[in-house]
């Protein structure tokens, strides 16, 4: 075959083995294989363009007037072809605002279109708008298992205005979306075809979903402690239900997004939640939360519990509006960011890129003032991705230099000037910045704490109960406190010191205080009901019930527990217990709860339960108090783990990693130039930043219906299907 024979496709090209061994013919030059092997992608994406007209073939046999029929797309073909051959490139996508070529292109024209999709995608964009927002008045009995962990406000009851009411919100809506779907296949007169989620590409994403759904529901099933299973845990609030109503959300999107209309009601709904977020944020820093807003008062609880709604006030001066805990509200931030920078750039109007930059910026500082490290790095590192990868299509000539070189300056000069007027005009901002930088401190600033802590502490390192004594040791101390039971079998308590010497006592306000030095900043306190009262110069006291022969902790003021629990994870974690603000202490604590978990977790909301409470080393150390309940694992894949079984976090993983290597080649190696280009990249630097804030952060009911919405429009937008024009 000649070289001519080659360029002109006259072999089996279709056959990717058969055009690999073409490639490797030594008489093709290096500018030949390139030619070859675009023309062949390119004819492959043109075929593909001409089966998804058969795909709609259920609602109209015809595309409209406008849409080129099969011998103009070929004949259009053969002049690229030619093109190509002279030499000439095929003129590029230009940035946002110009046309892609039909071959370049997944939008193609479909002529009477489902109204049923446009409306319920038209109804997950409301929803997605309005879910972070929702906050109403729960309140909630404690059982005899809750009240074990939680502290009731009053009258046994606890009550959340953050939560609940979102959760609730969540799984009425997914169930709504299921009978939607039912019904509206039922009224179909195919109701088996043009089905989004039959495309070949999406089998993967819904199969891992539904083995992610089913290790739920099984974890479930044979949890011992089934009563937090379906709505979980309170002050947590995502159980069972709440999660399965992400995954409906999920597969809802991929299936309805698949349209351009639908896809600018979704790009209008990041737009309308970045701007009511960001101008929200900043209003709460300028001393106008929404909580105390008289409107939003009348929202959030009933009329007969209206002065409540009144009285809440956020103690805290991290933003957070209506996320509960600040850490969610930049975690949020560091989602919505890419999208709504993507949104902006690939913007066809002068306008929708300043309005879209605008709230950019305002998310960004939001990240800030939440006091969110997490958040604030997903950001930056958002930054970072969004100019590597725009360097690459600018040197690719996927978008137009000289508008790529302005949109770059126009950025940096929005970014920079949002800087410079809020450290300008509010003195605390730099402040804040640094905090959130320097979240933790370092290990010498950290051991300079714990040097000044040992002038007004007791510091604990280790502590036993060995028959009726009670050893606490600090360093190369230990003082041991000895329980005994005189004449009247009244329980009395003694003291040594390290090398068993009696201590030396007096007695003070009915607590033990000791003359030598030693131990000056330690005093005990033993009660008629047998509790020994350690203050150890922490903000609270360790007690401890002399019981059956031992002291036993004596923890929440409830119960005693017979084990006195110590840190039990790798010994990397042990020498960082601080690291990430506790996140080591608790990360390592977790570890070893996973050997239980390899098939089946413990069931949804269970993981307060299970978690090693009361650890008094490791909690004095990190938290400075023993009054602490470890509640949510600060790790989003550790509480997938957790919950649902290890098997299930590799099913996720495998999920978001198949994600990314379609995200890698269709927003990065080789974007499809249409004008969804920016938003695919917006969408897939969103789901990268969403990963990694994951790591230290927990899944919640304030964000995660939000990141589902966003991840399954972006798993149709990689997929390489064909979107709809209507």
């Amino acid at each position: 075959m000649d070289r001519e024979d080659i360029l002109d496709f006259n072999f089996d090209w279709k056959d990717e083995k058969s055009f690999k061994k073409t490639l490797s013919d030594p008489r093709l030059t290096p500018k030949d294989k390139t030619y070859l092997e675009n023309e062949r992608e390119r004819r492959l994406e043109l075929e593909e363009i001409k089966s998804m007209a058969e795909d709609y073939d259920d609602y109209d046999e015809d595309f409209d007037d406008e849409e080129e029929t099969e011998a103009e797309l070929d004949k259009k073909a053969h002049k690229q072809s030619e093109e190509r051959r002279s030499g000439k490139d095929v003129k590029s996508t230009k940035s946002s605002g110009s046309k892609a070529d039909k071959g370049d292109s997944l939008v193609v024209r479909v002529k009477g279109f489902p109204g049923a999709n446009i409306a319920a995608a038209l109804a997950m964009c409301l929803f997605i708008v309005i879910i972070p927002f929702v906050s109403y008045l729960h309140e909630e009995v404690l059982t005899p298992l809750t009240e074990k962990y939680f502290t009731a406000e009053e009258d046994n009851f606890i009550r959340d205005w953050f939560l609940f009411e979102k959760e609730f919100f969540v799984v009425i809506f997914a169930a709504a979306l299921v009978i939607y779907f039912i019904t509206d296949r039922f009224f179909t007169e195919h109701p088996y075809k043009d089905i989004p989620l039959k495309k070949k590409s999406l089998r993967i994403p819904i199969i891992l979903t539904a083995c992610y759904a089913l290790l739920l529901i099984l974890s479930g099933v044979f949890s011992e402690n089934g009563e937090v299973v379906l709505m979980g845990m309170v002050k947590q609030y995502e159980g069972l239900l709440g999660v399965l109503g992400y995954l409906v959300i999920f597969l809802a999107a991929m299936n309805y997004f698949n349209n351009t209309r639908a896809l600018t009601y979704f790009q209008n709904a990041i737009v309308v939640l970045a701007g009511l977020a960001g101008v929200l944020g900043m209003l709460e820093y300028m001393g106008f939360p929404l909580i105390d807003m008289g409107f939003f008062e009348h929202l959030m609880s009933p009329s007969d519990k209206l002065s409540e709604a009144q009285a809440l006030h956020s103690a805290s001066k991290n933003v957070h509006i209506t996320f509960f805990n600040s850490n969610y509200f930049g975690g949020f931030c560091g989602l919505i960011f890419p999208v709504i920078t993507a949104i902006a750039i690939g913007s066809r109007d002068i306008a929708g890129k300043l309005a879209g930059g605008f709230f950019a910026v305002l998310i960004a500082i939001c990240a800030i003032l939440s006091n969110s490290s997490g958040g604030l790095y997903a950001v930056i590192g958002s930054c970072i991705v969004f100019a590597v990868i725009y360097l690459i299509y600018w040197l690719r000539k996927y978008i137009d230099r000289r508008q790529g070189v302005i949109a770059a300056a126009a950025a940096a000069v929005i970014a920079v000037g949002g800087f410079v007027y809020m450290s300008r005009t509010h003195e605390d901002f730099i402040s804040r910045l640094e905090e959130v930088v320097n979240n933790g401190g370092t290990a010498e600033e950290e051991q300079a704490k714990r040097e000044r802590k040992k002038l007004t502490h007791y510091i604990l390192t280790d502590i036993e109960a060995k028959g009726t004594s009670l050893f606490l040791y600090s360093d190369d101390v230990c003082v041991e406190a000895e329980a005994y039971y005189d004449a009247d079998h009244i329980a009395q308590i003694r003291f040594y010191d390290t090398d068993r010497q009696p201590l030396q006592t007096v007695y003070k306000n009915e607590c033990f205080y000791f003359t030598d030095a030693r131990y000056k900043n330690c005093s005990f306190k033993f009660s008629v009901s047998d509790k020994l009262y350690c203050d150890l110069g922490y903000e609270d006291k360790l007690i401890f019930q002399f019981e059956d022969g031992k002291f036993k902790p004596y923890v929440h003021s409830l119960y005693t527990q017979d084990k006195i629990n110590k840190f039990e994870g790798p010994g990397i974690f042990k020498d960082h217990l601080k690291f990430a603000t506790g996140r080591g202490f608790i990360w390592g604590s977790t570890i070893p709860m996973l050997k239980d978990c390899l098939l089946l977790g413990y069931g949804s909301g269970n993981y307060v339960i299970y978690f090693p409470q009361y650890d008094y080393i490791s909690l004095l150390e990190v938290y400075n108090t023993p009054a602490m309940v470890v509640n949510k694992p600060h790790s989003w894949y550790l509480g997938i783990a957790t919950d649902s079984g290890v098997l299930s976090l590799l099913v996720v993983l495998a999920l978001l990693g198949l994600f990314i290597a379609k995200g890698i080649k269709r927003c990065v190696l080789n974007p499809v130039r249409d004008e969804y280009m920016h938003m695919r990249l917006g969408i897939f630097v969103s789901v990268l930043a969403f990963m990694a804030v994951g790591i230290v952060n927990d899944s919640y009911v304030c964000v995660s219906p939000v990141f589902w919405f966003i991840f399954g429009v972006g798993w149709f937008a990689v997929s390489g299907e064909k979107i709809a024009e209507t």
